[in-house]
C-alpha cells in the first residue's frame, strides 16, 4: 500500500508539472512588428553568421601591418664525436625582418575589405528586416483573409438555417434551402486551406525571427493603415547624405580596384628590404672557452622586369587597370540602374495606391449591394442566387482590396531598401 500511495504521489507530481509546463508553454504571445523586427536583428541565422565573417575582417584589418612583424626561432644541436672523444654543443638565435614597398597597400586593402564587410553586413540586417516585415504584412494578410472567410461561412451557415425556417414556413422553395446548404459546404475547404497556409506560414515566420515553434503568438497588426497613404513622388522621398547601398558598394569596389594597381605596381617596380640578425653560441668538451658568432645582414632587391612589357609583372599591372575601368563601368551602370529602379517603385506604388482608392469604392458597392438584396430577399423581391451572388461578392472585394494592400507595402519596402531609406519612412 504504501509502495502504491508512492507511485500515486509521483504519477500526480508528474502530471502536474508536465500540465504547468504546457501552461507556461501555450501562454500567446502578442506580435507586433517591431517586436518581430527586433527579434530577427537578436536570433536570425544569417545575420549572426554575417557578423562572425565582419569579426573575422576586423581582427585582419586590426592587424593588417602583420607583414613587417619579426620572426625570431632558436635552434639547438648535440654533436657526438667518438673517435675524437669529444661533445659539441651549440644554440643559435635568428631574427629576420623583411620589409616591402606594398606594405601600404596591404593595409589599405585590408581597411578597404573591412570597410565593405561593414557594408555587406548592414544590407544583410537591412535584407532580413526588410523580409521579416514584407512576412509580417502577408501573415496580416492571411489572417484578414481567414477572417473573412470565416465571417462569410458565418453569413451562409446562418442564411441556409434561416432558409431551412422559411422552407417549414412555407415561404421558399426547397431547392433554395439546398442551394444555401451546397453554399456553406463549398465555403469550409476554403476556410479550412486558409487556416493550414496561415499556420503553415507562422511556423515559417517563426523560424526566422528565432521563435520557439511551441510558442503560440498572435499579430497585432492591420493593412487599413497601408490604405491610408497617398500619392509619393520623387521629391517627397526621405532625403539622404549619401547614395544607395548598391552605388556604395560599387564605389568601394572602384577603390579597392585602384588599391589593386597600386600593389602591383610597388611589387613590380619598388626595392624591398630584408635583415637578419644572427646570434651562436658553441661550446666543445675538450675546449675551455664558448665560442661567439655574432651576425647582421641586410639586403636590398630591386625588380627590373617590370619594366619589360612582356613580363609577368606588366601583364599583372594592365590586368589590374582593365579591372578598374571594369568597376568605373559596374558603378555607372549601378548608378542608372538605381535610378530607373526608383522611377519604376514610384510608377508602381502610386498605381497601386489609384487601385486601392477604386477596390474601396468597389467594396462599399459590395456591401451595398449585399444589403440591399437581402432586404429584398426576405421580402420576396428576388431569389437566392441572387443573394448568394451579391454575398460573395463582398467577400472578393474585401480580399482584393487586402490583397492590394499587401503589394502596395511590399513595393514601398522594395524601394525603402534600394534606396537605403529606413523602413517605415515612405508614405509618412
Amino acid at each position: 500500500m504504501k509502495k502504491l500511495l508512492i507511485l500515486q504521489m509521483v504519477l500526480l507530481a508528474f502530471v502536474f508539472t508536465q500540465g504547468y509546463a504546457e501552461a507556461e508553454v501555450e501562454e500567446v504571445k502578442v506580435l507586433t512588428l517591431e517586436d518581430a523586427v527586433r527579434s530577427a536583428a537578436e536570433n536570425n541565422v544569417q545575420v549572426k553568421t554575417q557578423a562572425l565573417t565582419l569579426n573575422t575582417l576586423e581582427k585582419s584589418n586590426t592587424f593588417s601591418w602583420n607583414s613587417v612583424s619579426p620572426t625570431a626561432n632558436v635552434k639547438g644541436s648535440l654533436a657526438e664525436d667518438f673517435d675524437a672523444g669529444t661533445t659539441s654543443l651549440s644554440v643559435t638565435g635568428t631574427l629576420n625582418v623583411a620589409l616591402s614597398a606594398n606594405l601600404y597597400t596591404q593595409i589599405r586593402a585590408a581597411k578597404l575589405s573591412y570597410e565593405r564587410g561593414q557594408m555587406t553586413y548592414e544590407q544583410t540586417c537591412r535584407l532580413i528586416e526588410k523580409e521579416v516585415r514584407t512576412a509580417f504584412y502577408h501573415l496580416l494578410y492571411e489572417q484578414e483573409n481567414l477572417a473573412l472567410q470565416k465571417k462569410s461561412l458565418d453569413t451562409k451557415l446562418t442564411q441556409y438555417r434561416n432558409n431551412q425556417e422559411k422552407f417549414r414556413n412555407g415561404q421558399i422553395s426547397e431547392l433554395d434551402v439546398m442551394t444555401s446548404k451546397v453554399s456553406y459546404e463549398q465555403q469550409k475547404p476554403t476556410v479550412e486551406q486558409a487556416e493550414t497556409t496561415f499556420t503553415n506560414d507562422i511556423a515559417a515566420f517563426k523560424q526566422v525571427i528565432g521563435i520557439d515553434q511551441r510558442i503560440p503568438v498572435k499579430l497585432e497588426g492591420s493593412l487599413d493603415e497601408v490604405l491610408s497613404i497617398t500619392g509619393i513622388s520623387f521629391q517627397s522621398l526621405p532625403e539622404r547624405n549619401v547614395p544607395a547601398p548598391d552605388i556604395q558598394d560599387a564605389q568601394k569596389a572602384v577603390e579597392i580596384a585602384r588599391n589593386g594597381i597600386l600593389s602591383q605596381r610597388f611589387s613590380a617596380y619598388a626595392p624591398s628590404i630584408t635583415a637578419s640578425y644572427q646570434l651562436r653560441k658553441a661550446n666543445r668538451s675538450n675546449v675551455d672557452n664558448i665560442a661567439t658568432t655574432n651576425s647582421l645582414s641586410v639586403g636590398v632587391t630591386i625588380p627590373l622586369d617590370g619594366y619589360l612589357p612582356w613580363s609577368s609583372s606588366a601583364v599583372n599591372i594592365a590586368a589590374k587597370k582593365n579591372e578598374l575601368e571594369a568597376a568605373k563601368l559596374t558603378l555607372e551602370n549601378t548608378k542608372t540602374s538605381t535610378a530607373v529602379q526608383t522611377e519604376n517603385y514610384l510608377r508602381k506604388i502610386n498605381l497601386a495606391i489609384a487601385q486601392a482608392a477604386s477596390l474601396k469604392a468597389n467594396v462599399e458597392l459590395a456591401e451595398t449591394t449585399y444589403e440591399m438584396t437581402k432586404t429584398a430577399y426576405n421580402y420576396g423581391k428576388t431569389d437566392f442566387l441572387n443573394l448568394l451572388n451579391a454575398n460573395d461578392a463582398v467577400l472578393s472585394a474585401n480580399v482584393s482590396l487586402k490583397s492590394q494592400a499587401y503589394s502596395l507595402i511590399s513595393t514601398i519596402l522594395e524601394l525603402e531598401y534600394l534606396l537605403g531609406i529606413p523602413f517605415g519612412t515612405i508614405g509618412k
